[in-house]
C-alpha cells in the first residue's frame, strides 16, 4: 500500500483499462482519469470510471503524478512528444513496449527524461513471472553451453484479417518489434552483452508481412543461443531449452494463455508449475512493473540505471535484428 496519494492519467482504454487501471486500484491509486478518442463507446464495468476524450487538454489543466500509456507506438511517440515538448510536469511515466521503433528518438527522449529526473519504465512482463524468476536464480549456477529460445503462435490478423496496428511494422508493430522484442528483453536480463550472427525470415502469407524470423545470437561472447519466432504457426509454444555443463533446463507453456501455465523443468523434473494463477494474470505483472517504477527516487539510483540500459539495449538489438540483409 502507498503512503502518498498519487494522481493518475492512463492514455489508453482498451488494455489501459483492463491492466493499467486494474493494476493502479490494486495499490490503492483511485484518482484516476482515462484519455482515450474513442472513450465514450467504451462499456466499462466501473461506472465511476472519470472518461475523457483529450490527454493533451487533460495535461494542460491537471498535475499528474504517474502518466501510463496503453496505446499503439506511433501514439506513444506523440505522447512522448508532447510531454517534452509543454514541460508537462510529472515524476513517473510508464509505457508499453515498444517504447519507440526510432533508436535515435528513443536516446534523445530517454536522456531528456534523466535530466528531468522523470523516471520511467516499460512493460516487459515475462521476467515478473514467478517461473523466470526461479530460472534466472538456477542458472547462476550453471556454466551454460546453448540456449534455444522459441515462440510461436497465430496473430488473430491471420484468421480473421482485421485491420491491426500488431503486424504493421510502419505503425511499430510487425513481428520484429511487436514480438521479438520480447524474446530480446528477456535474454537481456540473463545476459551481459548478445551479438548476432545470422538471421532468417519468411513470408508466409498473401500479404507479404514477416511472419518467421530464425536468428541466431551469441551470449556473453560464447555462449550460442538460437531464437526461432512466428506470429503465424499452427501450435501455440513459448519455450527456453538450455544446456549447461552438467543440466538440462527447460522453461515451456504449449497454451494460448501468454503468461500462465508455465512449466520449469530441470533434467527431466518439473521445479515449478505456474498453472493458472492470479500472480501470473497480466494485469499482476503490469502491476509488477508499476511498483518497480514507484520504488525509484532518483535516475542516478544503480537499479533504475541497470533497468534502463535493459530497455535501450534490447530496443536497439531488435533494431539491428529488423535492418540486417
Amino acid at each position: 500500500m502507498l503512503k502518498k496519494k498519487y494522481n493518475a492519467l492512463i492514455i489508453g482504454s482498451n488494455f489501459g483499462y483492463y491492466s493499467h487501471f486494474s493494476a493502479l486500484k490494486k495499490i490503492n491509486i483511485f484518482n484516476i482519469d482515462i484519455s482515450s478518442p474513442n472513450i465514450n463507446k467504451k462499456n466499462f464495468i466501473n461506472n465511476k470510471i472519470r472518461k475523457f476524450v483529450n490527454y493533451k487538454e487533460l495535461l494542460r489543466k491537471n498535475k499528474y503524478d504517474i502518466i501510463t500509456c496503453a496505446v499503439p507506438p506511433k501514439i506513444q511517440e506523440e505522447v512522448i512528444k508532447y510531454v517534452i515538448s509543454k514541460k508537462i510536469s510529472v515524476k513517473y511515466l510508464f509505457f508499453e513496449k515498444p517504447y519507440s521503433t526510432n533508436i535515435k528518438f528513443l536516446n534523445k527522449t530517454l536522456n531528456y527524461f534523466k535530466k528531468k529526473n522523470i523516471l520511467i519504465n516499460v512493460n516487459f512482463i515475462f521476467p515478473k513471472l514467478s517461473q523466470w524468476k526461479i530460472l534466472a536464480r538456477l542458472l547462476m549456477n550453471e556454466e551454460l553451453k546453448s540456449l534455444k529460445y522459441r515462440w510461436l503462435f497465430i496473430q488473430e490478423f491471420f484468421t480473421n484479417f482485421k485491420k491491426t496496428w500488431k503486424v504493421n511494422e510502419s505503425l511499430g508493430g510487425g513481428l520484429y518489434f511487436q514480438y521479438l522484442i520480447h524474446l530480446i528483453y528477456n535474454l537481456m536480463t540473463l545476459f551481459k552483452e548478445i551479438e548476432v550472427s545470422d538471421l532468417d525470415r519468411r513470408c508466409h502469407n498473401k500479404y507479404e508481412l514477416n511472419d518467421y524470423l530464425s536468428v541466431k545470437l551469441i551470449c556473453d561472447k560464447i555462449i550460442p543461443c538460437e531464437i526461432e519466432i512466428s506470429n503465424n504457426a499452427k501450435k501455440n509454444i513459448h519455450q527456453l531449452k538450455i544446456k549447461s555443463k552438467k543440466s538440462k533446463i527447460e522453461l515451456v507453456n504449449k497454451t494460448k494463455d501468454w503468461t500462465n501455465n508455465f512449466k520449469l523443468i530441470k533434467n527431466m523434473k518439473v521445479k515449478s508449475n505456474s498453472e493458472r494463477g492470479i500472480l501470473n494474470k497480466r494485469h499482476m505483472l503490469t502491476l509488477s512493473n508499476i511498483k518497480e517504477l514507484l520504488s525509484y527516487k532518483s535516475t542516478k539510483e544503480k537499479k533504475y540505471i541497470y533497468k534502463l540500459s535493459l530497455i535501450m539495449k534490447s530496443h536497439k538489438i531488435t533494431k539491428i535484428i529488423s535492418l540486417k540483409k
